[in-house]
């Protein structure tokens, strides 16, 4: 189906055209400088001292879980992206699945037991609490890069997807204060040239995205802008509705997400509008491996996420606003 407004969409324009033709004339298209260049360009942007390209986020956080926890216990929140237990499943590692909050974001209190690395997604944008487990941090920043996260965890991991706040098209960073960290993230990402066998991967990013990426991470804080600009249009309009509106202290507005009982006729009639609305986690990990998570439980049926991204005019923030504001009338 063809919506008017889509429920995100990446912003690309002349400059990365050109950064990835200039590539392209180069004739160097595997792992060069221009993926050197990024990453010291998204360390300095985050505020870590090392980056390490790699091909996806979910690739991020296998290498940094490799390294970190290998066959470990892993504390994760079961509402987020299904890349977190595939990454964990990768490692060989023990989930344990946790339940969230009421902002969608890691309860800190079922971190417990004996977890040896706890995975913090910033949710939807908005920054997350880091738990008091003594467990070694990862940040998970795919959703929040730009805004006041990356700097908490012993390593953090960004996702470059393609509706990702910033974009290669596939991509991901390891991102640490710890060198000897960087070199193992780095020695894992690639298996070639090595005096000694161990399992490796290839995980390497190419020129091409590297080139877009950096072009991506200077546009980065206007995105943002415009992100921050959206959301307080929405807010405006829909305080006075019986919705449940984004919370969370520093956020970026990756997603736009409310609550609702009304969430699956919500959708419907948004559709019928020409607006695609989307639940913003296609399933939470508690259903896919047993465990008792009810906050979780309660997002799934109640979360509905609207169109928000930088490719949106004015014109479709009014269509969005106006549709909404019908269905409740």
């Amino acid at each position: 189906m063809n919506f008017r407004v889509p429920h995100s969409a990446p912003v690309v324009g002349e400059e990365e055209v050109e950064a990835a033709a200039r590539v392209l004339r180069s004739g160097r298209l595997a792992q060069g400088p221009e993926v050197e260049a990024f990453e010291e360009e998204c360390a300095g942007f985050v505020g870590r001292k090392f980056g390490v390209a790699v091909s996806s986020g979910t690739a991020a956080l296998h290498l940094a879980l490799a390294v970190l926890c290998p066959r470990g216990r892993v504390a994760l929140p079961s509402y987020g992206c299904a890349s977190l237990l595939t990454a964990v499943d990768l490692a060989e590692a023990e989930p344990l699945i946790c339940d969230t909050r009421d902002d969608f974001n890691l309860n800190q209190a079922a971190v417990i037991g004996d977890a040896k690395a706890v995975i913090l997604p910033h949710l939807f944008g908005a920054r997350a609490d880091g738990p008091a487990s003594s467990g070694v941090l990862i940040e998970d920043i795919a959703q929040s890069i730009g805004g006041p996260t990356g700097r908490e965890g012993v390593a953090s991991i960004a996702s470059f997807y393609a509706t990702k706040l910033m974009t290669t098209g596939e991509g991901g960073m390891l991102l640490t204060d710890d060198e000897g960290l960087a070199s193992a993230f780095r020695d894992l990402r690639d298996y070639d040239n090595r005096d000694n066998y161990r399992p490796r991967y290839n995980y390497k990013l190419t020129e091409m995205q590297a080139a877009i990426g950096r072009v991506q991470l200077m546009r980065l804080p206007g995105f943002i802008i415009r992100r921050k600009e959206i959301a307080a249009q929405y807010n405006r309009a829909f305080e006075a509705l019986p919705l449940t509106l984004p919370q969370g202290a520093g956020h970026v507005y990756f997603r736009y997400v409310v609550r609702t009982a009304q969430r699956e006729a919500l959708e419907a009639h948004l559709q019928s509008q020409g607006i695609e609305a989307k639940r913003p986690v296609f399933k939470p990990a508690h259903h896919y491996r047993s465990a008792t998570c009810p906050e979780s439980e309660r997002a799934h049926a109640e979360a509905l996420s609207v169109p928000i991204h930088p490719a949106m005019d004015d014109s479709d923030v009014r269509r969005v606003v106006r549709a909404l504001i019908r269905y409740f009338q």
